[in-house]
């Protein structure tokens, strides 16, 4: 009954942490993309900026990024892209996975408007 009863209080404790590191990623998500990606792909997601048009930028506001699986799709689309080469050293595998919480928000519509 013991350990039953601190399982479970490690359970509680570690439930709330989870939340707040969820909640972290996604603004640092934000964040991320707002210094590494709107450029090209835009504040909506869509690639309709003047440097995602001449570079043929895919939409992230596509629903096939709003997948549970997305984050890392998106970190292996991301790394076997080319056109992201000038700013492929500036982003870690952990950023592109934060970015990819802000790319599932514009994906699904739920990303606040800026």
């Amino acid at each position: 009954m013991p350990r039953l009863l601190a399982l479970a209080s490690i359970f509680a404790l570690a439930v709330p942490l989870l939340a707040t590191s969820a909640a972290r990623a996604a603004g640092d998500g934000t964040a991320l993309y707002e210094a590494n990606c709107v450029k090209c792909h835009g504040a909506d997601g869509k690639g309709d900026t003047p440097m995602g048009k001449a570079m043929k930028a895919k939409s992230l506001a596509d629903p096939k990024w709003s997948a549970a699986d997305s984050a890392d799709a998106l970190v292996s689309a991301f790394r076997a892209n080319p056109k992201h080469k000038s700013i492929d050293s500036k982003v870690s595998d952990d950023d592109l996975r934060a970015i990819a919480v802000h790319v599932r928000e514009l994906a699904s519509g739920s990303a606040a408007p800026k």
